[in-house]
């Protein structure tokens, strides 16, 4: 009799010590689930910035943050920096590598594994709370919300005006799957759920190194962990004998993951 009291106390307390675990973790982290965003949710906003002058033509089309516009994860835990490539030259261009720059001077590259991005968004979490610094995953740049254009066919038929041009196109959310039941069919689900945003993830990611073709032009997301304050994007290229790199200074984001207001310069 005893023991079994024993055995019943001490399931207790894992389940306490478990369920208080999880609780610390959700103020900065949220738990990983594999939702796809709501069906309401507003199409992403686009913002079409080009890069400096370079032998790449390359053009920031729009930023999908943290249930912003266009999010199509439901707690998607990275940022997806949607670009367009073109090579206007008349031999193969290769578009090397990209880095995010923020404002501690720190490089990032782009992930391609989203369930990694989720974890190092969670450690820079972590790590912005130790140094003091005023991190907000949901808190999203006016420019992303307000006075866009849907990123649509419009945009794309732009892009594909000429026969010589072709484009990788960005695929519309995939439909969420639904659940049989709330605990026989959840194990199940889950996996279900989260191979169609791992899909999703590979549709819509840009690869790199990448090379243009000559007049190629390509549509893509570099996804990213949250930073707060992005400083610059860059792109390094390589064209022929030729490279160098061309930089996007990224101040229109001001606000990004930031509860408090970015210096003015």
């Amino acid at each position: 009799m005893g023991s079994k009291r024993s055995r019943g106390s001490l399931v207790g307390a894992l389940f306490t010590l478990i369920t208080a675990g999880m609780l610390s973790l959700a103020g900065c982290t949220s738990a990983t689930n594999y939702q796809m965003a709501r069906d309401d949710t507003p199409r992403a906003q686009m913002l079409n910035i080009p890069f400096p002058v370079a032998p790449v033509q390359a053009t920031l089309a729009t930023v999908i943050v943290y249930g912003g516009p266009g999010s199509w994860k439901r707690e998607a835990l990275w940022d997806e920096y949607v670009v367009t490539l073109r090579n206007p030259g008349d031999q193969p261009l290769m578009v090397v590598s990209a880095e995010l720059m923020d404002n501690a001077g720190h490089g990032r590259a782009p992930g391609g594994d989203p369930w990694k991005l989720e974890e190092e968004s969670k450690a820079l979490c972590k790590e912005y709370d130790r140094l003091g610094v005023a991190f907000v995953k949901s808190a999203t740049p006016a420019v992303l919300t307000v006075g866009g254009i849907a990123v649509g066919s419009a945009a794309l038929a732009a892009a594909t005006s000429t026969s010589a041009v072709t484009v990788t196109v960005l695929q519309g959310p995939l439909a969420t799957v639904t659940v049989p039941s709330y605990l026989l069919g959840r194990s199940v689900a889950n996996a279900e759920d989260r191979a169609d945003i791992e899909t999703e993830f590979r549709l819509r990611r840009l690869a790199l190194p990448l090379t243009l073709a000559p007049g190629q032009t390509r549509l893509g997301a570099l996804f990213f962990p949250m930073v707060p304050r992005s400083l610059t994007l860059r792109l390094r290229w390589q064209w022929g004998s030729e490279h160098g790199e061309t930089e996007l200074g990224l101040e229109i984001l001001r606000g990004l993951h930031s509860a408090a207001p970015a210096p003015q310069h």
